[in-house]
Parts: structure tokens; sequence; C-alpha cells
């Protein structure tokens, strides 16, 4: 016969006793005359095996409550876990907004700064343009009253040429119409180291339109006043700006 010993040690230690228990009962019937059994060995029997079960309850109900114990605990560390797992996230959700800002402000600043960078070479480069258009306004205003100088001295130049060539001429003319007056002059000995000025006017040909005696001897003034108009005509210039200058001649007759 087999018997099944229960697992845990108080189960094992009651099962122990039974099978010595029984084994005492069993040489004990192969004796010549077999005892009569005590009358409290049922009794101890049934009250062992109560105890038996009323243990393995308990410790079932322990298991159970052990159990029990380590499903809280379990529970307790996934909730710690999963409350340091949200911790952990909401520090890496924060620590990444906070480099996201970072980044932000830092692009901000850049574009800032490049902006600005900007603008101060469009500064730099319409102060460079104003003052290259300045000074290029400047040049040319110095080089335009250099030109109108040297022009101005070149005009004076030649008008100081022309003006001596024309008094040259007019110079010329005069001699001319005093020579002319005097050969059609009639000498008187008397005349002589005495003189007349006489203002004529003549018309472009050379026509004598007036003659006016300016002062001096009367008889040289009447005499050179009469050679003049027995002229008709004077030699004069056919340019313009020598004639302005005989057409209003006054001239000295000397002999």
């Amino acid at each position: 016969m087999k018997v099944k010993l229960p697992q845990s040690p108080l189960a094992k230690s009651l099962g122990l006793h039974l099978l010595i228990l029984l084994s005492m009962v069993v040489s004990i019937s192969f004796t010549a005359d077999p005892l009569p059994a005590p009358a409290m060995s049922a009794p101890v029997i049934q009250a062992t095996f109560i105890d038996a079960q009323a243990i393995a309850d308990r410790e079932r109900a322990e298991a159970q409550a052990r159990a029990a114990e380590q499903e809280k605990q379990r529970q307790a560390d996934a909730k710690k876990r999963r409350e340091r797992e949200a911790a952990a996230k909401r520090e890496r959700e924060r620590k990444a907004k906070q480099e996201a800002e970072r980044k932000r402000q830092q692009e901000l600043k850049q574009r800032a700064a490049e902006e600005a960078r900007k603008k101060r070479e469009q500064e730099e480069a319409r102060q460079r343009e104003a003052e290259r258009k300045k000074k290029e306004a400047a040049e040319k205003a110095q080089l335009e009253r250099l030109m109108q100088e040297q022009l101005a001295q070149e005009r004076a130049a030649q008008q100081q040429r022309r003006s001596r060539q024309v008094l040259s001429e007019v110079e010329k003319y005069q001699a001319l119409i005093r020579q002319t007056i005097q050969n059609l002059l009639i000498e008187d000995p008397d005349f002589k180291g005495k003189e007349c000025r006489l203002n004529i006017r003549l018309a472009s040909t050379g026509l004598v339109t007036q003659v006016i005696d300016r002062g001096g001897d009367p008889a040289l003034c009447r005499a050179a006043r009469s050679a003049v108009l027995r002229a008709d005509k004077l030699p004069v210039s056919s340019e313009p700006d020598v004639f302005e200058q005989l057409r209003n001649i006054n001239l000295t007759v000397k002999l």
C-alpha cells in the first residue's frame, strides 16, 4: 500500500507519524495474541487529520494572502514604474520643449542679427554710393569750372587779340581818314602848328552823314570841315566791329 505524503513540512511530519503508527499497528496484528485496540486510538487519528486540514487551509490562506500581497506589491511597483515613466516622459517633453524654445530664440536672434547685418551693409553701401556720387559731382563741377575758366580765359585772350586787332584796324582807318582829309584840305601857311577837333559820323558805306566842329583854330576847322564834305565818302572797314568804332569818330587835324 502506497501512502501519498503531503508536500508541506508540517504535512510531512504528520504523515511520518501516521506511518509509524500504522507500522506499529501492523506489527501488533502479527503477534500470537492480539491485544484489543485502545479505546482512544480512533479519536487521536481523527484529530490529527483535522489539524492537518486546518494547517493546510491556513497555509493555503497564507499563500493566497502572500499572493494577494505580491499582486498588490506588483501593482504598486507597476504604478510607481508608470509614474516614473510618466515623469520621465514629462521631463523629456519639458526638455524637448525647452530645447525647441532655445533653438527658436537662437534662430530669432540669428535672423535679427542677419537682418541687422544686411541693413548695416545696405546703409554702408548707400553711404558709399552717396559719397561716390558726391565726389563725382564735385569732380564734374570742378572740371566744368576749370573748363569754363579756361574757356573764359581763351575768350578773354581772343577778345584781347581781337580788341588789339580792332584797335589796330580802327587806328589804321583813322589814319586813312585823317590822311584823306589832309589830302583834300586847302593848304594855307597860316595853318602851320594849328589843330582842329572834328566829330564825323559815317554810314556803313563810308558816306559822311554829319561833321561837327569840336574846337580848335576856326579857320583850320572850316577848311577841315569843307575837306570832309568834299570827300563825300571816307575809307571804312567792312568788318562790323571795326566799323562800330568808326561810325562816330573824333579826329584831330594837325598841320
